[in-house]
């Protein structure tokens, strides 16, 4: 719903209460803002209002078009679930298990198969993992306990991720057409090629981690890790020869300039950029795919310009930290 001239002038807005009358004052905002005093909201409760009314479009459109029934147009509220789940195994590794329930999105929880409210109750993973033996979740139950007791959340966040992509490419291929699938699969697989890359950087530039400790923390559920090219990516020796290669593949190119962008930015340009492609098609499910993700990036950067404003950075350097 909005421009960048919109997002320019959002970054340039000395207040978050600034932004909430900015946003006000939008269509496409002026209801999710309706009730709120700009003067005294939080910029907490703004975030979660931004994400209930892009989760609250999914539901929407997927509900007035009867597409519930198939798999791949449910699978947004999955994500939102995987998620919520995520957050919990973390309050409950934590022992601060309480802020959970108090944070929990009611929005979420009455879409979701699962009841969270039940789950919020577990004392700790081990109960949490046994209330979660038959539902779809039951292949990750014996690493969320065996992860949770080393204390590293990657391994889990990846399983998720894996049983994600998993089922959203088996729903891809179960509910669509050859020509729309053919169309929604380039995109998806981008996502997997950046969030392995994202996280690869992460690790050579964090942590100097060698290519076979990079490679096993890789979702490997369009097979092989190295396709792609991302087989050469492990093997460079630093972070910067990491981006450099990695700005010459296919779907990459043009996209990252040197210094211009936050690495997390110039990953989310790529997918904004198949999005917008598959936008122009005659698909219904691309187009339904790719306004989703057009909803979720928007709402990713607003919240980006909150936070930069709460943190005084300048105008220049919010605009750096947003897709548009």
């Amino acid at each position: 719903m909005l421009t960048g001239e919109d997002y320019r002038i959002l970054s340039s807005k000395g207040s978050v209460a600034e932004v909430a009358q900015y946003l006000k004052s939008r269509e496409g905002f002026k209801d999710t803002f309706a009730d709120i005093d700009v003067n005294t909201v939080h910029r907490g409760y703004i975030e979660e209002l931004l994400k209930k009314r892009s989760f609250e479009i999914f539901t929407d459109l997927r509900d007035f078009q009867h597409l519930g029934k198939k798999q791949f147009y449910d699978l947004v509220s999955e994500r939102y679930e995987n998620e919520l789940l995520l957050i919990l195994i973390r309050t409950l590794n934590s022992g601060e298990k309480n802020s959970f329930l108090h944070s929990l999105p009611t929005y979420v929880a009455r879409s979701s198969s699962l009841d969270f409210y039940e789950l919020a109750a577990c004392k700790n993973v081990e109960e949490l993992a046994r209330k979660l033996e038959h539902t779809k979740y039951s292949p990750l139950c014996e690493l969320i306990v065996k992860e949770s007791k080393q204390g590293d959340m990657t391994e889990i966040e990846n399983a998720f991720a894996q049983l994600y992509y998993k089922r959203l490419l088996g729903s891809i291929e179960k509910d669509l057409s050859k020509s729309d699938a053919k169309l929604i699969m380039e995109p998806v697989k981008a996502g997997v090629h950046i969030r392995n890359f994202v996280n690869a950087y992460r690790m050579k530039a964090y942590f100097n981690a060698p290519p076979d400790e990079i490679s096993k923390k890789m979702v490997t559920v369009l097979g092989s890790v190295g396709s792609h090219g991302l087989n050469r990516l492990f093997e460079c020796d630093s972070e910067q020869e990491m981006l450099e290669l990695f700005c010459r593949l296919r779907g990459t190119k043009g996209v990252v300039k040197e210094n211009s962008k936050f690495l997390e930015t110039a990953m989310t340009q790529v997918k904004l950029n198949y999005a917008r492609k598959l936008m122009r098609t005659q698909s219904m499910p691309a187009v339904y795919f790719a306004f989703l993700q057009l909803c979720d990036i928007e709402t990713s950067n607003i919240i980006h310009i909150i936070e930069g404003i709460r943190y005084g950075l300048e105008p220049d350097r919010i605009e750096a930290l947003i897709a548009y």
